[in-house]
């Protein structure tokens, strides 16, 4: 990861902060100061050039001069609190009036310096500030890497092509796409290129499939006090909580039209409209999207605008079904079972040699989410150290032990295989979907959450398949 070292080696996140002051030379000096600190620092000569930049561009934390003409350091601050973007303020002042100070802590000064004053004092202040900010963002979004960094495992071609286009692209500010089946592993991949970016800012995770079309808009953009009933206060939109860091849209092709529009206008100006605002604020999130579905498909339906789909389509990452890289089930089995066992209680499990069969022998429609599931099962269910193939329970609905059948005749076999005829993955998919929909009693958002796709792709699904049915 990248980083900025001070004056000791110490390792610093990377900062930019604005600084205002009507006085030229000591303007210049202390972005002069902040620079040779490792700091980004970017210069306004009075109150309204400062409102502009903080209008047009992302910025950690502002130092204002409390005394400036026209536009003065309070009326900013002001300004910044009701409209402008979320970041810490510190003021600065030659006068080191009790009221002004007490006035900038009311309007939501984070701190307050009295010129002249300890250029280290200040950037003291500033990274304290900064990081500050950047926990309670962290602690907002919930949404961290786990300790240790990502893992992927596999030798395919398929997956080897995959991280190399991560390692071209996440050093980059491109947006990406990642493609594949439900459970394949889009979530992972995503949290790869945060890792390899070096962007120190929060990786923030949004399934637009999950959250319902009145609460989507507020969740990703954000809402000003007082736009709707119920809005006591301004909320911070998922953009703005990932400023600085990575904002992962999956299930993108379940994006109602309508918001579409507005995330197409996000992405091409970088700035980003709480509802009830007056004001685009800026953001510099990295934006990864994620879909099951044929967005060219829906491009050519007019169901997903077309503009969008080339804007989140610049780097494109197709992750391949289980089913099409075979090698890679074992290895992935052992890593979840090194992995697993310890946090489930158990210690020094392995893999029999007919559980591997079994795995290989598996089509894994879920994918990576099934194998998973199947492999903590059997760790918790299993009587010994050594998984068999028993205890994977492999194609059984609920995981349940199959029921003992009597063996079949060999003209009952030669029957069943005479008048067995292909199957398609649609119609392999058709089954399990209404399976499903079967053993969880009609009840959709159980079914969806055991298929571990959104209610609202499963209800595309079942109108697609009734179309179809008797």
């Amino acid at each position: 990861m990248r980083a900025v070292a001070d004056r000791n080696g110490a390792g610093r996140l990377p900062v930019r902060i604005l600084v205002a002051d009507d006085e030229p030379n000591l303007l210049k000096s202390i972005g002069a100061y902040f620079r040779a600190e490792g700091i980004e620092a970017a210069l306004a000569p009075d109150g309204m050039v400062a409102r502009s930049m903080l209008a047009d561009e992302a910025f950690d934390a502002a130092v204002l001069d409390i005394r400036m003409p026209g536009l003065d350091g309070l009326s900013l601050l002001r300004w910044i609190r009701e409209e402008g973007p979320a970041i810490p303020v510190i003021m600065m002042s030659a006068h080191g009036d009790v009221k002004d100070a007490v006035e900038a802590m009311r309007l939501g000064a984070g701190d307050y310096l009295v010129k002249p004053f300890d250029p280290d004092e200040l950037v003291i202040r500033t990274r304290r500030a900064v990081r500050e900010r950047r926990l309670d963002s962290d602690r907002e979004a919930a949404h961290r890497p786990e300790a240790g960094g990502t893992t992927i495992i596999g030798t395919s071609p398929a997956m080897l092509e995959a991280v190399r286009l991560v390692d071209k692209a996440a050093p980059t500010p491109a947006t990406i796409l990642i493609t594949g089946e439900s459970g394949t592993g889009k979530e992972v991949i995503a949290r790869l290129v945060h890792e390899r970016s070096g962007r120190q800012g929060a990786f923030v995770a949004v399934n637009l499939g999950a959250l319902p079309e009145t609460l989507l808009e507020s969740e990703l953009f954000g809402y000003e006090k007082g736009a709707f009933t119920g809005a006591a206060e301004r909320k911070r939109g998922l953009f703005e909580l990932a400023d600085g860091g990575t904002l992962f849209l999956d299930e993108i092709g379940e994006m109602p039209p309508h918001l579409q529009v507005k995330l197409l206008r996000a992405i091409q100006e970088r700035k980003v409209m709480r509802l009830g605002g007056i004001r685009g604020l800026p953001f510099d999130a990295r934006i990864v999207a994620a879909t099951n579905r044929d967005l060219e498909a829906m491009v050519r339906d007019g169901s997903f605008r077309e503009d969008l789909y080339y804007r989140v389509n610049v780097v494109r990452i197709a992750l391949p079904p289980l089913r099409e890289r075979p090698g890679d089930v074992a290895l992935l089995a052992e890593h979840f079972v090194e992995t697993m066992a310890p946090r489930l209680g158990r210690r020094h499990m392995t893999l029999a040699e007919s559980a591997r069969r079994a795995l290989a022998a598996h089509s894994f429609p879920g994918n990576v989410r099934e194998l998973v599931n199947a492999v903590e099962r059997a760790i918790i269910l299993a009587d010994g150290d050594v998984l068999e193939e028993a205890d994977l329970r492999l194609g059984v609905p609920g995981g349940q032990r199959p029921p003992a059948s009597p063996p079949a005749t060999p003209a009952a076999t030669d029957r069943a295989q005479a008048n067995a005829t292909p199957r398609t993955l649609d119609d392999i998919e058709r089954e399990a979907i209404l399976a499903a929909l079967e053993r969880n009693g009609g009840r959709r958002e159980a079914t969806a959450a055991e298929l571990g796709i959104s209610r609202r792709t499963l209800l595309n699904k079942l109108t697609e398949y009734g179309a179809k049915l008797p």
